[in-house]
């Protein structure tokens, strides 16, 4: 997804603990620009930015950052709860213009989790410690798309 010249808004996340996790309150969604949609599901479970324990006093507590925005759209997409929508560029210009549900890969999954980290002013550093973490560790927890 190209984030060039696009305004990236963020609606929530509305959350609470629960145990070792937290739940959505209420759905969560990011709009890039026109053009693209991002939605959680109501009561996801996540754990938001998924930094062990020792790494929390240089990188920061995993619910506390400015990345748990994209660290629980990027949890969404690992579970299966995301769903990522594009506007039907086939009806742009008609004002009967839908939005349609869009596949994902783990590799688009991750590209979006650092793109959001970088909108979220994440540090150079920080952004590609996240992003080559979750390339590297996170295919264990990826859920495979039906």
């Amino acid at each position: 997804m190209d984030f060039t010249g696009k305004t990236v808004e963020f609606k929530g996340p509305e959350i609470q603990p629960a145990g070792d996790e937290w739940v959505l309150l209420s759905e969560y969604s990011v709009c890039v620009g026109t053009s693209h949609l991002l939605v959680c599901t109501r009561g996801m479970l996540t754990d938001g930015a998924s930094i062990p324990r020792f790494f929390w006093r240089l990188i920061g507590h995993p619910m506390k950052l400015p990345a748990v925005k994209a660290a629980v759209i990027h949890d969404g997409a690992y579970l299966g709860k995301l769903v990522w929508y594009r506007k039907n560029s086939d009806l742009w210009g008609h004002s009967d213009q839908q939005w349609v549900e869009e596949d994902y890969t783990r590799k688009e999954a991750d590209e979006l989790f650092r793109e959001l980290l970088r909108v979220l002013g994440v540090s150079w550093w920080r952004r590609q410690a996240m992003y080559t973490a979750v390339r590297w560790f996170g295919g264990s927890r990826w859920t495979e798309r039906a």
